[in-house]
């Protein structure tokens, strides 16, 4: 059985084998998954307080890398005085769950030692403030089972649409990956997901795709001399990997000329580069934080 839940850093398979070697499917499920998600996920109200702010969606599969994303971004924007706070309301209050996970978060986000496959996030709202306390944006992270499970007929469920249909303006980040998945058949349900979801968002959301992974491509002569990655290499065979993805965001016309092809931002992020203990662990160094400011700037 699929587990509903990303593992906090969103980890390959073979990590994700090494788990179940210690771990029984039962006593997964006991540890990651609430009483209420053991029952039925959509039947977990959400409640969204500050309508004003926008909202930021990760949007992505199993193993995209979108919790490990928000954690690489968490600590880059607190090293730059801005502060990052759990929406402790997101999820009722009954639910002890997403209380560990809240007053937990920074414990994890700070640790060099990668969580392992009990260290779960679930799905969870935080709120991003500047220097002075203002909120800035809110950003969404889930499990990426609730995005794709392999099929593109799989419902979003209640706590997205609850945010897809909240008033608050909304930036949807896609994650895609060069090479993601067993075969080129797979990401193109991957594909027809995306574009699935694409066509529910409002007109006025924006929305960028993120070329995680980045770093994987640097020995394929994908980045240029000064050690930056080439986003036109990335974009074309992203293009190819998943067809249809960009076909929305076409521009045409006038505005084709005066704004470009497309009007979406595109990023290549890397979190960072992960090495294997003889104990099976995982040390987390961090990327450039280049990477971090190209995403901030893109959702900004």
């Amino acid at each position: 059985m699929a587990n509903k839940f990303d593992n906090l850093v969103d980890q390959d398979d073979s990590q994700k084998q090494g788990n179940r070697n210690t771990t029984t499917p039962q006593d997964v499920e006991k540890e990651t998954y609430t009483e209420e998600e053991l029952r039925d996920v959509n039947a977990i109200s959400v409640t969204i307080p500050d309508k004003n702010t926008p909202i930021v969606v990760f949007f992505g599969s199993p193993a995209s890398g979108k919790t490990l994303a928000l954690m690489r971004m968490i600590r880059y924007l607190e090293s730059h005085d801005h502060q990052v706070i759990p929406e402790e309301v997101f999820r009722p209050k009954t639910d002890r769950h997403y209380t560990r996970m809240c007053s937990g978060l920074k414990d994890m986000v700070y640790n060099n030692i990668t969580p392992g496959g009990t260290d779960i996030i679930s799905f969870m709202l935080v709120k991003i403030l500047n220097p002075i306390g203002q909120p800035i944006c809110q950003i969404l992270e889930a499990p990426g089972e609730h995005y794709f499970d392999g099929s593109p007929n799989l419902d979003f469920p209640t706590y997205i649409n609850a945010i897809r249909t909240s008033p608050n303006r909304k930036v949807w980040v896609f994650f895609v990956e060069q090479g993601w998945g067993d075969d080129q058949s797979e990401r193109n349900l991957y594909a027809q997901k995306i574009c699935s979801m694409q066509g529910l968002i409002s007109p006025n959301d924006k929305v960028v795709f993120l070329f995680n992974k980045a770093d994987r491509q640097r020995a394929r002569g994908q980045y240029d001399k000064n050690g930056k990655p080439r986003k036109e290499l990335f974009f074309n065979q992203i293009k190819r990997e998943y067809p249809g993805i960009f076909t929305k965001y076409q521009n045409t016309g006038l505005t084709k000329l005066l704004y470009g092809e497309y009007n979406f931002k595109a990023i290549c992020f890397s979190s960072g580069i992960f090495n294997k203990t003889n104990d099976g662990r995982e040390v987390w160094t961090l990327e450039s934080d280049w990477y971090c400011s190209e995403l901030w700037n893109a959702i900004k």
